[in-house]
């Protein structure tokens, strides 16, 4: 007996937007992130044995790259999953969001502002938050049970 393939209902033009930006958003902090690690001297093969070595601005701005292109893959990821309609890219591209926002706060008020970032950051909860967004996964959830 062949079971028969579920037909997902047609992708909302505002997941594609918001799954867009979040792309852009994505590869944007991953290119930072590189480029940070690259201009502070960071080399994987000639500092791997030497953490206990490195100076605390070096330590600084490394694992700020870290953080950087951690959240970027991770959002360049959640965004191929929201295109996938995957039921919980919803609630972790939020959650990104709301992590990236945070950041952006802390960079804020060390004099360091991302107005670009943070402004994304807005535009993608706003998107994620709309009833045609939210319906295109809450549909699929009630397609599991």
């Amino acid at each position: 007996m062949r079971r028969s393939k579920r037909i997902h209902p047609t992708l909302p033009r505002s997941v594609v937007i918001v799954a867009v930006i979040q792309i852009v958003q994505g590869a944007g902090l991953l290119s930072a992130g590189i480029y940070q690690a690259i201009a502070h001297g960071w080399g994987l093969q000639q500092h791997l044995g030497n953490w206990r070595f490195i100076p605390l601005p070096l330590f600084e701005s490394l694992s700020s790259a870290i953080v950087l292109i951690g959240l970027g893959s991770l959002m360049i990821l959640m965004s191929i999953a929201l295109l996938k309609l995957v039921h919980w890219a919803w609630l972790f591209s939020m959650s990104l969001q709301g992590l990236g926002l945070l950041f952006g706060l802390i960079s804020y008020m060390r004099h360091r502002p991302n107005y670009i970032g943070m402004a994304l950051g807005i535009l993608i909860v706003f998107y994620l938050n709309l009833d045609e967004v939210q319906n295109a996964f809450h549909i699929q959830e009630k397609d599991n049970q």
